[in-house]
């Protein structure tokens, strides 16, 4: 059985369902971040994925805003903090970046939090976490 990917656009990114067990969040360029449109994209990360337990990639945009509130809260819900088994950053070398460094230095998660520089290299290490496999 092969499962098609499916998109859900939301006020900040699209939100891309590869498998049912992998979530891809591709913020917009130029967003301007603030807290109710992270709960936005959170929320339907925990619709699409239902009760299973599944690894989430972030990628990051190059430019944009975000309100320093958002930065200092913890955006997640009680579904997200048990049932993402690991979380893949993708930024280049800016601001959001050092922005999410600092957020998770201080909201440490339940799982695994770990950056990367590109997609497919996000994509491996969540496979990798989610097959049990230890990650290079």
């Amino acid at each position: 059985m092969t499962i098609e990917p499916s998109y859900h656009e939301t006020k900040l990114a699209l939100v891309e369902r590869r498998a049912p067990d992998l979530v891809i969040i591709r913020y917009h360029e130029g967003v301007a971040f603030d807290s109710d449109g992270i709960a936005e994209v959170i929320g339907v990360c925990e619709r699409i994925t239902g009760d299973k337990d599944f690894g989430m990639i972030t990628v990051l945009p190059e430019q944009g805003e975000i309100n320093l509130e958002a930065v200092r809260q913890e955006h997640s819900t009680e579904g997200v903090n048990t049932r993402v088994r690991a979380h893949a950053l993708v930024a280049s070398e800016g601001l959001f970046r050092k922005l999410a460094e600092i957020h998770y230095t201080y909201h440490p998660q339940q799982h695994q939090v770990r950056m990367f520089g590109t997609v497919p290299e996000a994509v491996e290490w969540i496979r990798a976490r989610l097959d049990g496999r230890e990650p290079a």
